[in-house]
């Protein structure tokens, strides 16, 4: 018998018998929390001025584990026998206990989100008259050079939001094209885009005339009690079939943890409602964000979130499509996508002085 035991299903939603954890699984824990929280070495950053909170800044869980009981003591908590549980009861402790920017008259809360991730072109080519593209199965369109026609994409979003909520919010976003796979890439791709604009009251986005996630009244209005908060959020998830409940819990979590506005009442009391959930899962392996090791939870087929592996917050979120295309220097294993969002106070915002 393993030292650490506790159901197959909580390693794989899929499985659907009952086993102890294997060997193998003991040694992922162990190599997971063992591994350094520093990449490399990276270069000292300037000391800011202003109040700073950094979701993609931070480094393994204070975690041990109690290798020889079926337990996981981490930052004071005992979870018995699911490690995520205990990353996601330390994440809301972490929530609560760390202080959110405070802005001040005349100051703006901004909020930076950086995507990094692959994509494929919708529309191939705007001739009515060419023929469709080849494809393998349905995966992305094959160019002239018979490489998948795909693109690694970096995307930045800077939202500033003033102190007086209802006054003028500056959204400023632009993406470029980091690498493309088939010669035919730059032909069907959208190469550098920058917008800019501006909200009275915010709730906008540059897609939508509302988003809740960024509405104050909207979050005022939810339970913070974890599982009532989670059931409110699921209604207005898209229906999925009972197998899909981890899909539908990553449209229903992830916007309100990137939205940067959030409160932190909310936030914590999320982590809680996803600790109670069984499938929600250590993946295999580490990831290193900003130079910091991250440990991954998988919510659903492919979705992830991120929390820090030394201080145990939040970080961001990432996404893995098995059916990708093979792509030269990127592991078949790497995630597809990663998201992270920065929240700073800063004393100006353009075209607003």
């Amino acid at each position: 018998m393993n030292a650490i035991t506790r159901t197959l299903a909580e390693l794989d939603p899929e499985a659907g018998t009952t086993t102890e954890i294997s060997a193998q699984d003991e040694d992922l824990l162990r190599a997971i929390m063992a591994t350094p929280s520093v990449a490399e070495p990276t270069p000292a950053r300037k000391q800011r001025t202003h109040v700073r909170r950094t979701l993609i800044v931070a480094g393994a869980v204070a975690a041990t584990i109690a290798l020889g009981l079926t337990r996981i003591d981490l930052g004071g908590h005992e979870v018995g026998g699911s490690p995520a549980a205990a990353v996601l009861e330390r994440a809301a402790d972490v929530t609560i206990t760390t202080s959110d920017p405070v802005v001040g008259p005349g100051q703006y809360l901004r909020i930076t989100t950086i995507e990094k991730g692959w994509g494929s072109p919708e529309i191939v080519t705007s001739d009515p008259d060419a023929p469709p593209p080849e494809h393998i199965d349905e995966g992305p369109p094959i160019g002239s050079d018979g490489k998948p026609i795909v693109f690694q994409t970096l995307r930045a979003q800077h939202m500033w939001v003033p102190y007086d909520r209802a006054g003028t919010w500056v959204f400023d976003e632009e993406s470029h094209q980091l690498r493309s796979i088939s010669v035919d890439g730059e032909k069907y791709g959208r190469g550098e885009d920058h917008h800019v604009w501006t909200s009275k009251g915010g709730a906008s986005t540059n897609w939508h005339s509302y988003s809740k996630y960024q509405d104050a009244s909207w979050y005022a209005s939810l339970p913070r009690d974890p599982e009532r908060l989670l059931e409110t959020l699921l209604k207005d998830a898209h229906s999925y079939d009972p197998v899909e409940h981890y899909a539908a819990l990553d449209e229903a979590v992830t916007p309100v943890l990137t939205s940067g506005l959030a409160p932190a009442d909310i936030r914590a009391a999320l982590f809680r409602a996803l600790a109670k959930e069984p499938q929600v899962r250590i993946v295999g392996g580490v990831t290193h964000v900003d130079g910091k090791a991250a440990i991954a939870l998988r919510m659903g087929y492919a979705q992830e979130l991120l929390f820090d592996q030394e201080t145990g917050q939040y970080i961001g979120h990432q996404s893995r499509n098995p059916g990708f295309p093979v792509i030269p220097g990127v592991a078949a294993d790497d995630p597809t996508s990663i998201t992270t969002v920065t929240i700073d106070v800063v004393d100006s915002a353009p075209g607003q002085d």
